[in-house]
């Protein structure tokens, strides 16, 4: 009878443990959703959030709800969490000599939030990767490639290189060089030049576009329209002057010469050249 009453016991206070467990992971699993929640709606209604942030705050969220479930259970039952803290604190350390790497990304991840050399929607260039930023997480930074591939790049290689942020600056120096022949009268072309950046409203007033001969190459002069555009425009306004100025230069019969090259033929010796042709006929 005592043992069985010792059994009922055991079983009831680990029953009753259990369901305070379940209880309480229940209740944090909504706490950790409803974060998750808030901030997504509160990103969605353009607050001052920045889209950056929030794939990096919901992972932090997650694994810390977690964590704090797993001691609360361990709490519920009974075991020694300090005990347990330091524990999970020493194994830490040997896991963290074993996952350097990992961990620098981590690290690397975090000085990308807090530092934001580029945010969500940023095309940027390191080393071989270029793209538009997607999502920073705690491990990886997700680009997606001018030509809409999906690129994987571990924090760590972003933070120990050189970034270039295309977009971060709003506005963009776009240098159009075309080759004219050298018989062209070289004022007109730049009239052109300047007429065509003055009619397109995309190119910016300011600073105001300049022109000038950069080059006198083999086959032809170059010249050169700088000018400054907004990042959402530049590609449209580069491939609209490609096309705008080869028609505007035919019209006024400005040539784009192509590659040009003299060729001299230099005999040496008439006579020796000749006496082997009638050797070479005579031997037929």
């Amino acid at each position: 009878m005592f043992f069985n009453k010792f059994h009922w016991d055991v079983l009831w206070d680990f029953s009753y443990n259990l369901l305070l467990s379940v209880i309480a992971a229940g209740i944090m699993f909504f706490i950790v959703k409803g974060l998750i929640r808030a901030l997504r709606k509160a990103n969605l209604k353009g607050t001052k959030i920045d889209s950056t942030l929030v794939p990096f705050t919901i992972t932090i969220i997650r694994y810390a709800g977690f964590i704090i479930t797993v001691l609360i259970t361990l709490n519920i039952f009974g075991a020694n969490t300090n005990g347990i803290i330091a524990f999970l604190g020493a194994t830490g350390l040997g896991v963290a000599l074993a996952l350097k790497d990992t961990l620098q990304n981590i690290a690397s991840g975090i000085m990308l939030i807090f530092l934001r050399p580029f945010k969500v929607n940023d095309v940027i260039e390191c080393g071989s990767n270029s793209g538009s930023v997607q999502e920073i997480n705690l491990f990886t930074t997700t680009l997606k490639t001018a030509d809409g591939l999906y690129l994987c790049v571990p924090n760590n290689l972003l933070w120990n290189s050189s970034i270039k942020n295309f977009t971060r600056n709003g506005t963009r120096r776009l240098d159009f060089v075309v080759g004219v022949a050298y018989s062209t009268q070289i004022e007109k072309a730049k009239e052109i030049l300047l007429n065509l950046s003055s009619r397109d409203g995309r190119i910016l007033k300011e600073p105001s576009p300049v022109i000038a001969v950069t080059a006198l190459t083999e086959s032809s002069v170059s010249i050169m329209l700088r000018c400054w555009i907004h990042v959402d425009n530049y590609w449209d306004v580069n491939f609209y002057l490609q096309r705008t100025v080869k028609e505007s230069f035919d019209e006024v019969g400005i040539s784009i010469p192509f590659p040009q090259r003299d060729i001299r033929l230099h005999i040496a010796n008439e006579k020796n050249i000749d006496d082997k042709s009638h050797a070479i006929m005579a031997l037929k």
